[in-house]
């Protein structure tokens, strides 16, 4: 049977993470859907993919370059499915998730849900939520030309939206997702429920949103070119967080702080 969904995981080194991850999709309510784990330039992923083989259609395909941007391209080139969904290695699904953006897609182009930001220790070689919070905030097609408040992890599409406005602009690197929806949501209806069905990871250190440099300067100089932005200022990921808190809307939670696809005594 033909997947309708095809799930595209750009992953470098964290295994434990991609490994909890692909936990979360083997308890989806709806399975038919592949899974691509594009390998940037990463360590071997097949013995992490093993013990899922029974479970999942999912294959590894090797990108060959450390370039998150271009492997999502690829993993749109290679997708069987006529949907895509994008997430990242360390990022969770709780189990409606893609049942329910499917339904939301019978009347829209492109769905993306609200989040649950959560923080994590590390417990004998595993993550253990500490604390979480919503990440849900309402559409606002003039406010996202000011500051994104859009989180691609788990955003569901129409991959023939790729024929109209073309792939991920890889010129724009860092801002590809702010770019992609700005360009989406000129042409196409969207959706944005108020669920919060995405679990993405923000303890910060090693999230490429909390780090400012000259290179990633360019590329935002790039971005606020191509869309005509101007007086713009580039913050990241977590300080932008404190300012948009009290905007936060309602949503519907069930995360209880338990990683979703584990089995009892893990």
């Amino acid at each position: 049977m033909n997947p309708i969904v095809t799930i595209v995981i750009p992953a470098y080194k964290r295994e434990t993470e991609l490994t909890e991850l692909l936990e979360s999709l083997t308890v989806q309510t709806f399975q038919q859907f592949e899974v691509l784990v594009m390998n940037n330039e990463g360590p071997p992923k097949q013995h992490i993919l093993a013990p899922f083989l029974n479970q999942l259609d999912v294959r590894v395909v090797e990108v060959g370059e450390n370039h998150h941007v271009h492997a999502r391209n690829r993993g749109v080139l290679e997708a069987k499915g006529d949907v895509i969904l994008l997430l990242d290695d360390d990022d969770l699904l709780m189990p409606t998730h893609i049942e329910d953006g499917l339904r939301d897609l019978q009347e829209a182009d492109f769905v993306y849900t609200d989040a649950e930001l959560f923080r994590f220790e590390w417990k004998e070689g595993r993550r253990t939520v500490t604390d979480w919070e919503p990440f849900a905030y309402d559409f606002d097609r003039v406010r996202m030309r000011k500051d994104s408040t859009f989180i691609p992890s788990g955003t569901m599409y129409r991959k023939s939206i790729h024929e109209t406005i073309g792939l991920f602009d890889e010129d724009v690197y860092n801002y590809w997702d702010w770019d992609f929806f700005l360009r989406v949501m000129e042409k196409f209806t969207v959706s944005h429920p108020a669920r919060a069905t995405v679990l993405y990871a923000f303890n910060g250190t090693d999230n490429l949103s909390a780090k400012q440099d000259e290179t990633r300067r360019r590329y935002f100089d790039r971005f606020c070119q191509k869309h005509r932005l101007t007086d713009m200022g580039m913050k990241n990921f977590h300080m932008v967080q404190e300012e948009r808190r009290p905007y936060v809307r309602q949503t519907e939670r069930t995360f209880t702080g338990e990683l979703p696809g584990r089995t009892e005594g893990d």
